[in-house]
């Protein structure tokens, strides 16, 4: 068993600025909870906690785990609660959850109910295989482009596809960053990104709505 760590910042719609004070508590099965709070930057203390050996996720041919999982649970008063459940952490490297906190009572409207989010198992993990199926199969005739084109945003579908779900725009940016940490280890070599284990409130998209 070797350790990993957790990096928490907290942010007020769209990130237009910090929220400090914020409570944070993560949880894990046999571990005691841990709770820090987010300063003046919206920035809570680095958590270190314990990960399955590094190893594991380098071998082609391994079928355990090779990260913990987590519950992280995020209140301050005048804020929605949130809770992320299944927030993974490899070993040696830091998983970044940015938050982004909602009033708790929106003007003239009802006081809405704890935002919760389930991450799914990793990609890599997934004993039946990928999530979806590879885009080319779902459209007759691929277009490729002569040149790339690279949006200054996306809008993605919270949910599977055929699923009844709320469609949120965000930047192109941090999609490509939470796609990467889906489909690849951050423990791999060549994966250079500060928070190659980067996990984002509201960014577990499924489908991309074009």
């Amino acid at each position: 068993m070797m350790n990993g760590c957790l990096l928490v910042q907290s942010y007020a719609a769209r990130q237009s600025a910090p929220v400090p004070g914020v409570t944070v508590t993560v949880r894990g099965e046999g571990h005691a909870p841990v709770t820090v709070t987010t300063d003046e930057t919206g920035t809570a203390p680095v958590i270190t906690l314990p990960a399955p050996d590094k190893a594991l996720s380098l071998d082609e041919a391994n079928t355990q785990q090779p990260y913990s999982v987590w519950e992280v649970t995020a209140e301050k008063e005048g804020y929605q609660t949130v809770t992320m459940q299944g927030v993974q952490v490899f070993a040696c490297q830091t998983a970044l959850i940015l938050l982004e906190m909602l009033p708790a009572q929106r003007l003239g409207g009802p006081q809405p109910k704890p935002e919760s989010f389930d991450i799914p198992a990793h990609s890599l993990y997934r004993p039946e295989g990928p999530s979806s199926v590879a885009p080319a199969q779902n459209c007759p005739a691929p277009l490729v482009l002569a040149t790339p084109i690279v949006p200054t945003t996306i809008t993605v579908h919270l949910g599977k596809p055929k699923e009844s779900a709320r469609n949120v725009t965000v930047s192109f940016r941090h999609y490509i960053a939470n796609v990467a940490s889906s489909e690849v280890y951050p423990t791999w070599p060549g994966v250079t990104k500060p928070a190659a284990a980067f996990f984002k409130q509201r960014i577990f998209p499924s489908h991309v709505v074009y």
